[in-house]
């Protein structure tokens, strides 16, 4: 709850101090850094931490429920221009700041788990070294994932992860291929690239 917490307070833009003066009567900087490191606000404050963030009380207390895809469904509801029901917004506010505060908590001890993750993929490849088509292949996926998390949207950067997540699973079995789902939203994904016209080109 508190890493939920804390996200609801990083959308806001607002620091403890700020944030504690959101309420009636205001709470110091040290009640909100309590809530955020694991503490629970009372009844009071736990509905007006929910009403700043758009999100139920049981959101703040159990997390989201909804599914990445079902995150996803909801994601290109709203992109595409549907209006989404009062119901509808607050579950995809309240996914969205799950990812947030997940990826908050994760933050801390990540950086030691992606180094171990990057060491076995390195010593995978050290057992049965590249071919140059590999090389090449693996350069070429390299290229395409910088150009998406440095020059990407948001939303493109969401996809990808998303299919990327989705190739994962489909090649260790976890998960079923279905092309009905996947092909449209690698279509979509690879349509939201603009193509780039060579100055020279257009003399």
């Amino acid at each position: 709850m508190g890493n939920r917490i804390k996200a609801i307070r990083k959308s806001l833009g607002k620091s403890q101090e700020e944030f504690g003066q959101l309420f009636d009567p205001p709470a110091p900087k040290s009640s909100v850094s309590y809530w955020e490191n694991g503490g629970g606000p009372n009844k009071q404050r736990l509905q007006k931490i929910a009403e700043l963030g758009g999100v139920s009380v049981e959101y703040l207390i159990n997390g989201s429920s909804l599914s990445l895809m079902a995150t996803k469904v909801l994601l290109d509801k709203a992109v595409g221009g549907e209006k989404l029901t009062g119901d509808e917004q607050k579950k995809l506010a309240e996914s969205q700041l799950d990812l947030r505060a997940t990826t908050s908590r994760l933050a801390k001890n990540s950086s030691e788990e992606i180094r171990q993750l990057i060491e076995q993929q390195r010593e995978l490849i050290d057992k049965k070294p590249l071919s140059i088509l590999s090389g090449y292949s693996l350069s070429d996926f390299l290229i395409f994932f910088n150009l998406v998390r440095l020059y990407g949207s948001d939303n493109q950067n969401s996809e990808m992860a998303t299919l990327l997540n989705m190739f994962r699973q489909i090649a260790n079995g976890t998960i079923e291929y279905d092309k009905d789902d996947i092909i449209p939203n690698i279509d979509k994904f690879l349509s939201s690239f603009p193509v780039k016209k060579d100055p020279e080109s257009s003399r």
